[in-house]
């Protein structure tokens, strides 16, 4: 998988991330990336170039365990795929490159450095209208959530760009996981 595809789902990653901190959208309870909420304390622990990344790397594991809590509900769940529980090697390559942005912090693209700012006051319709897709995708609801049908074709960043542009049509507090099979 090529670096500008993995920045483009760890960018899409980290907004809707964002978006569901508590302050927010709550749909994970965290402000972890927040400035009056523990990115001033990771500051004060990590430094102004690692907080942002660490602030990035807890926001993504808090959707990770809220989507993977509900995957294993789910019938045949080794064959879901979400957002924040993608395939093994997408799941994989995004680590390698927070990790990476954790030892050169410099090296992280403009969009991502400025979705973690801690100093940006974001609203959940600013993070809303930055993903940008081309119309919502058509999805089969269930117990579960919003199903996606599984399009190879499309390549992975728009396929989680889709299931991001249905996510962020969630109510606040009542979170939705888009996901699909393959």
């Amino acid at each position: 998988m090529r670096k500008s595809d993995i920045d483009k789902i760890l960018y899409t990653q980290l907004i809707i991330a964002r978006m569901g901190e508590k302050e927010l959208m709550n749909w994970w309870n965290t402000d972890i990336a927040f400035e009056m909420g523990g990115a001033d304390f990771l500051k004060r622990l990590l430094g102004d170039k690692i907080a942002p990344v660490a602030a990035g790397e807890g926001i993504l594991k808090a959707a990770y365990l809220k989507e993977s809590q509900l995957i294993d509900e789910m019938p045949d769940r080794n064959s879901v795929h979400s957002l924040f529980c993608p395939e093994p090697e997408v799941y994989f390559a995004l680590e390698v490159r927070m990790r990476h942005f954790k030892r050169y912090p410099e090296s992280m693209p403009e969009n991502i450095s400025q979705i973690l700012n801690p100093k940006k006051d974001w609203t959940s319709v600013e993070f809303s209208d930055l993903i940008q897709s081309e119309k919502i995708p058509e999805f089969t609801g269930s117990s579960f959530g919003k199903e996606i049908e599984y399009n190879i074709v499309i390549g992975m960043p728009e396929l989680m760009l889709n299931l991001a542009s249905l996510i962020k049509t969630n109510e606040k507090g009542h979170y939705v996981m888009s996901y699909y099979r393959n």
